[in-house]
């Protein structure tokens, strides 16, 4: 067991929690690797996944399925000593296209995305804070981050928030959360009105799946623009 300094445990977490929001697919993306993400106008770098289907123009993701780089599409060709590999779909018009996940509990829920992205982090050794508590597990950690379209003004950034937790049965808490936050906005200290401000919601953990909707927005943005995400994170499968 490693114990690590609090400095470096919180970049470990900040990009755990972004769902390695700096990860992108490695080398040129000038044409899709498959036919496939062909037909649907997507880039991608790596295998083609065995979980992902396109039938009448819905890619559907199968994330009941055991997580695995075969599963996700992921590229394991990737520079000596590098620990994270990525498989990333990326539409190629701003428009997105319709992407459909199937979990694990029997939720489903269907966005108009612009990526999704896959990564597969090894860690060979768990992780520790200073008080003991483990911050990264020892195994091979797969998550997914999901963009949506972006959208423009309140009314229509609560509109798609809210339509993603009714695909999930999830309770619209967070949606009276995120209505207080939008009446906030023009209150925010300037200083700070250009961070974003964030709720979140996520179905009950499912073999092993923690998965769940977020949207954010700038207080200084005008008019307000809405970032919907879908994140997923899997408990470590062992390293092969």
């Amino acid at each position: 067991m490693r114990r690590l300094p609090a400095a470096v445990i919180t970049v470990l977490l900040a990009v755990l929690l972004a769902g390695c929001v700096a990860a992108e697919p490695m080398g040129s993306v000038s044409e899709p690797s498959n036919s496939v993400t062909a037909r649907q106008s997507v880039s991608h770098v790596g295998p083609e996944p065995t979980a992902m289907t396109v039938e009448n123009g819905v890619e559907t993701w199968d994330l009941t399925v055991p997580p695995s780089v075969e599963a996700f599409g992921i590229d394991t060709d990737v520079p000596e000593g590098a620990r994270t590999q990525v498989g990333a779909y990326g539409s190629e018009s701003g428009g997105g296209r319709p992407v459909r996940f199937l979990l694990p509990g029997g939720e489903e829920v269907r966005v108009q995305a612009t990526q999704v992205i896959f990564d597969a982090l090894d860690n060979a050794q768990e992780m520790t804070d200073q008080s003991g508590k483990v911050i990264l597990p020892q195994g091979r950690l797969f998550h997914l981050r999901v963009n949506a379209v972006p959208v423009e003004g309140a009314k229509a950034g609560v509109d798609a928030y809210r339509d993603v937790l009714e695909q999930l049965d999830l309770p619209d808490t967070s949606v009276g959360e995120l209505q207080q936050k939008i009446a906030a906005a023009d209150s925010v200290d300037p200083v700070d009105a250009s961070q974003r401000v964030s709720v979140g919601a996520s179905v009950p953990k499912t073999d092993g799946l923690d998965f769940g909707p977020s949207t954010s927005f700038r207080p200084n943005d005008e008019p307000l623009r809405f970032t919907l995400r879908l994140n997923g994170a899997w408990d470590p499968v062992p390293i092969p």
